[in-house]
């Protein structure tokens, strides 16, 4: 059962790996990106990062789908995280499932905006969002379990396109 899905760019790192793992007790972790997938140097910094006694599974957008669709996981709690909105909406299309959505952490770069203080969005990104929150997902916006919940229709509506 996915408990949550997560964007953040830098997928995993121990403040994601700790901070939430108290929050919503999961027993494993699928990072959705293709990218990833084919870096053996950045998989082994994320399998540092992994809590003791967690699963860790690193695998294409395709692959994660088809992972967190197998029946053997359905009695996991499961936290995937992705590294985008447009990866997000990938797996949305694909799962039966619809875990709300955490935005995390999005890196400042050239033609994004600041959404909040943590997070950078596009327009692509923006679209890819809004098309998620059009399939009914809730979507919220804080790094870390402690900070309070930001919505994101609240904050979406301070953006122009």
């Amino acid at each position: 059962m996915i408990i949550k899905m997560r964007i953040d760019d830098r997928l995993l790192h121990g403040q994601i790996a700790y901070s939430w793992r108290g929050e919503l007790n999961y027993e494993a972790i699928v990072i959705a990106s293709d990218e990833a997938a084919n870096d053996e140097i950045r998989k082994a910094a994320m399998k540092m990062s992994t809590p003791d006694g967690v699963r860790l599974a690193i695998r294409s957008v395709e692959e994660a789908a088809k992972l967190v669709m197998n029946p053997k996981l359905e009695k996991m709690k499961v936290f995937l995280i992705v590294a985008n909105p447009k990866d997000a909406y990938r797996l949305y299309e694909i799962i039966k499932e619809r875990p709300s959505l955490n935005v995390g952490g999005m890196a400042k770069a050239e033609g994004k905006v600041s959404f909040s203080p943590a997070v950078f969005t596009s327009k692509e990104d923006l679209s890819y969002l809004d098309k998620i929150e059009a399939m009914g997902i809730e979507i919220e916006v804080r790094q870390v379990p402690s900070e309070t919940v930001k919505k994101y229709q609240t904050l979406r509506k301070k953006i122009s396109d």
